[in-house]
């Protein structure tokens, strides 16, 4: 990033009053006042009528917070780790694509911001900044709910021409691990009976719930057609908790023979480590590194981590393998497993490059490792937060045994 470097924005929806409440009081003591600043001259920078910005320089984005480049880098790199901006670069432009941030239930709900505002707060001040959220609920008991669905009032015609919600405005959920798309949605729906050709598919959680149980469990795409239409009610709704758990039966039933790809391969070479983290199914690392008793409880375990947590699906299978092999194939509850997962974002690894390097690349991982390697072996020095880290992962784990 230089001065001279120029860059414009785009978004796909104007903020409301209680986003940008949400923004300040919660996010901006997490990123500080200059990443805060940052987001909200980007907003102010765009033409409402179509949330795209004009070319500006950096020089000009400079003067205008009356910063220096180095915090500008800082700033924007705190709004990218937080989920609320994307970079895209070519050549010297940069498009910078603003996000939506969290409701306030989301945030306080998610398992790494709301942890991480609580730490970064202590305990008083993030009760009084959560309250201001807080609305009483209204009593309904003695009500009868007359809403009407869709369908109820609407003929839905069949169709093939399912709109991309990416080209049009409107605010996206912040959901959790984001995949490639693993199969052609339409082609998808296209097999789909009409019973089923219901407006839900076109929801962003249908869609990526669907790419991310073909993703896990390796489907074929007439597999999961299959599953959906032996979960989706008569009128067309579809319950996707029902779904997940019948593609996780269907799975561990079938049992596919899949390709081993062994550990030495996988691990001696580092881009082609770092390429297998980033692309290969969890559902792999359980299979070679579980124990055949916590394989079924374990896909559910890893599909709850992905649903949860927004990192890169590198990130949880460094996750995975490391504490898989850390303790002896069992792995345990979801709660520490995000608890671990919460240790290396506050220690800055937020990349799959970062896992390896960080963690899996310097830790021995068990005791027989380290006494049968050779005097004369360099060893790698692990950073102190990982000794330490290890040594309070192998005590928490022994403690709730």
């Amino acid at each position: 990033m230089k001065p001279k470097h120029t860059f414009s924005i785009i978004t796909q929806s104007g903020l409301s009053s209680d986003e940008w409440k949400v923004l300040g009081l919660l996010y901006q003591p997490l990123i500080g006042s200059d990443a805060f600043s940052l987001y909200h001259t980007f907003y102010h920078l765009l033409n409402q009528r179509n949330y795209q910005s004009e070319v500006f320089t950096n020089q000009f984005l400079m003067d205008l917070l009356n910063i220096k480049i180095d915090q500008l880098t800082e700033a924007t790199q705190k709004l990218e780790a937080i989920n609320l901006l994307n970079t895209f670069k070519q050549n010297e432009h940069t498009v910078y694509q603003l996000k939506s941030p969290l409701t306030p239930r989301g945030f306080i709900q998610d398992t790494v911001l709301g942890q991480f505002l609580l730490t970064e707060m202590g305990k008083n001040m993030y009760n009084q900044l959560t309250n201001i959220f807080k609305v009483e609920k209204v009593d309904l008991t003695g009500y009868t709910e007359v809403t009407k669905n869709f369908d109820d009032v609407f003929n839905f015609i069949d169709g093939h021409h399912f709109y991309d919600s990416d080209v049009y405005l409107g605010k996206k959920s912040n959901l959790g691990v984001q995949i490639k798309d693993q199969i052609n949605y339409e082609a998808f729906v296209e097999k789909l009976p009409n019973r089923a050709k219901k407006p839900i598919l076109m929801s962003r959680l249908t869609k990526d719930t669907i790419q991310k149980l073909v993703f896990v469990y390796e489907f074929s795409i007439d597999e999961i057609v299959d599953l959906y239409i032996k979960t989706v009610l008569p009128n067309g709704d579809i319950d996707l908790g029902q779904l997940s758990f019948k593609a996780q039966n269907y799975y561990q039933n079938k049992k596919k023979d899949l390709p081993v790809v062994s550990e030495t391969k996988a691990l001696n070479d580092t881009e082609t480590a770092i390429n297998y983290l980033k692309t290969v199914s969890p559902i792999r690392i359980i299979e070679l590194y579980a124990k055949d008793d916590y394989q079924m409880m374990s896909t559910d375990t890893v599909m709850q981590l992905m649903e949860r947590n927004q990192v890169e699906i590198g990130i949880i299978n460094a996750l995975l393998l490391h504490i898989l092999k850390f303790k002896e194939g069992h792995l345990p509850h979801l709660t520490y497993l995000e608890k671990v997962l919460e240790t290396w974002i506050k220690k800055g690894i937020r990349k799959t490059e970062d896992a390896y390097h960080e963690v899996l690349n310097k830790s021995n991982f068990d005791d027989k490792t380290k006494k049968s390697t050779s005097k004369t072996k360099q060893v790698t020095k692990n950073p102190q937060w990982v000794d330490d880290y290890l040594e309070e992962l192998k005590k928490e784990f022994e403690e709730g045994k």
